[in-house]
């Protein structure tokens, strides 16, 4: 019986500590400098949570710099009904060894030129960006990541912000700030799973052994 409550006890830490866990920025970006659009990608000023490593702000091949201070700035918007694959901002995040992220929001603010995109989507690398994820828009939003296939994430994940329906060849689109929120918590050890199994496997068979010699 001893071990069986050690056991109990163990999960409901566990449960515990997952319902409780704290909420914190994973990566911020005021992005306060001059041109910063010309770096790809631009880091300078970020803020890292720790146990993680964040990519910073970049850009796909299909579009390029432009000059703005205070935002990080791009042009060649496609000016085609639907995403174009190469034309978007970038942000990777990746756990340390040993750590899993879980997120819950990503927020931006931002601005367009005006010939620039009148359209957006958000994806991740998590389904190969083939779902648009919340409502992007050219002002901002904060686009919510709390489902599941955002939480207990051990390899890294890229996150792409996709302009589109620009009017113009020259139009801009440009990500003032931006914040991720969420946690990077510890994995569980290989032997807090090993003991959960067995937990489990104890308690089903002292529960078995009860409803035996109720019967006997």
């Amino acid at each position: 019986m001893k071990m069986l409550t050690i056991i109990a006890l163990v999960l409901s830490m566990l449960a515990g500590a997952e319902a409780n866990a704290e909420i914190f920025i994973l990566t911020q970006n005021a992005i306060t400098d001059t041109n910063p659009g010309l770096s790809n990608p631009y880091t300078s000023g970020q803020v890292v949570a720790q146990n993680i490593i964040a990519s910073g702000i970049g850009r796909g091949t299909g579009i390029t710099s432009n000059a703005g201070t205070d935002r990080y700035s791009a042009k060649g918007w496609t000016l085609g009904a639907i995403p174009d694959v190469n034309d978007y901002f970038t942000f990777t995040l990746r756990p340390n060894p040993g750590y899993e992220l879980n997120f819950t929001s990503f927020v931006y603010t931002g601005q367009i030129s005006a010939s620039g995109p009148g359209s957006f989507a958000f994806r991740s690398s998590v389904d190969s960006f083939t779902t648009d994820i919340g409502s992007p828009a050219a002002t901002g939003s904060i686009i919510n990541l709390s489902a599941a296939e955002y939480q207990h994430l051990t390899d890294p994940v890229e996150f792409r912000l996709y302009g589109y329906s620009a009017t113009g060849n020259t139009g801009t689109f440009s990500v003032n700030d931006y914040t991720f929120n969420g946690n990077a918590a510890p994995t569980p050890e290989p032997q807090t799973w090993v003991l959960l199994g067995i937990g489990a496997s104890l308690m089903l068979l002292n529960l078995l052994r009860k409803r035996w010699r109720i019967q006997l």
